[in-house]
């Protein structure tokens, strides 16, 4: 039988959320600039390189580019993957949820905004086109891939899309995840959400902490910002000391100043996978340069997303399940529960059903 961890590799499994759980960040797209940081469409490609490490980012329409707004969906599709490899079942890069499921998890409220601002994310996420050498091979210039394709949105199924393998791949290799602290989906400025992504990912709970050189941040970013006025925006952060769980400080050093961010016990709930054993600790300066490389050769259009109209919340039995699809496809709908001795009956099924591949 095959071990739940590489389940997600058989093609005819649907991986349905409906119960709660930790959101969870993949440390790969924590330490590159794979997002646009701003609101407002982003149609300029991103060009990174360092230290070997390459990251191209391009968006497929006047959309823009996901930003890091549109990754809080991953994060939480990330942590329903980890939570049910934890609890022995089998996943699948195939999911189906229900936005409220998702609104409940990540504090949004439930209104008309919450659904046009899922419908962007989505749009967004798969119009946007990523090739990277991260754990691609030498080959990894022919191997683009958007953050998500097949999506479907309808009354009667949700939300239903399929994940990239090579996000998949992440999502279930315990050493590739860290936790995310709650209180980081109250963050409001896109800035602020990266710097906490990059510093959870480096600095972890060491007490030590971690520095970095405020010049490089800039290209780390992949911030379209000017690099003094970058510099002058993360001061101003440095001075509210918002993000939760850390306190910094700029210290003298570098050609602009060193930021140094320490953990604190402030934050709202304790945060996993300390990641002392995966950087190591006389790595202090985060190195990092943008450069242009062609895309042309290696361009490949995003699928379109497919959109039905009429969206509500949809009432899901409260576990975990995968179920075989077939030859059903995405069309094999789950029924919405409209009285208490109904949502009773399935949930009982679902209890018999739960890890059985």
């Amino acid at each position: 039988m095959m071990p739940a961890a590489d389940s997600w590799r058989q093609p005819d499994r649907r991986f349905v959320v409906t119960g709660s759980a930790r959101p969870r960040d993949i440390r790969d797209l924590m330490g590159r600039p794979f997002f646009a940081l701003g609101k407002t469409p982003r149609l300029t490609p991103i060009d990174y390189q360092a230290r070997h490490i390459a990251v191209m980012v391009r968006a497929e329409n006047a959309g823009g580019m996901a930003t890091v707004w549109d990754v809080d969906v991953l994060i939480w599709l990330t942590g329903q993957i980890v939570d049910a490899l934890n609890h022995g079942l089998w996943v699948s890069r195939h999911v189906r949820f229900t936005p409220w499921r998702l609104f409940q998890d990540l504090g949004w409220a439930t209104g008309a905004h919450e659904y046009d601002r899922l419908h962007g994310a989505l749009a967004r996420l798969s119009a946007t086109t990523v090739i990277t050498n991260i754990r691609q091979g030498t080959d990894w210039r022919e191997r683009p891939f958007p953050w998500i394709s097949d999506v479907r949105i309808s009354r009667e199924d949700g939300v239903a899309l399929t994940l990239p393998e090579w996000l998949m791949e992440a999502a279930c290799d315990r050493s590739r995840v860290l936790s995310v602290d709650p209180a980081y989906f109250c963050l409001r400025g896109g800035l602020e959400r990266w710097l906490y992504r990059l510093t959870r990912r480096h600095a972890g709970r060491q007490k030590e902490g971690w520095r970095f050189d405020l010049a490089e941040l800039h290209a780390r970013s992949g911030s379209l910002t000017r690099r003094r006025d970058f510099i002058a925006k993360i001061r101003a952060i440095v001075v509210s000391q918002i993000i939760p769980g850390y306190a910094f400080r700029v210290i003298s050093g570098g050609k602009q100043g060193v930021l140094c961010a320490v953990p604190t016990s402030q934050s709202t709930e304790g945060v996993d996978n300390d990641v002392k054993h995966v950087v190591g600790s006389t790595a202090h300066y985060i190195v990092g340069a943008t450069a242009d490389l062609s895309w042309d050769h290696w361009r490949k259009s995003a699928q379109r997303v497919v959109f039905k109209r009429g969206i509500s919340p949809v009432t899901y039995i409260t576990n975990i399940i995968t179920y075989y699809v077939g030859n059903f496809g995405l069309s094999v709908p789950l029924p919405a529960a409209r009285s208490g001795r109904a949502e009773k009956a399935r949930e009982a099924v679902a209890d018999r059903l739960v890890g059985v591949p």
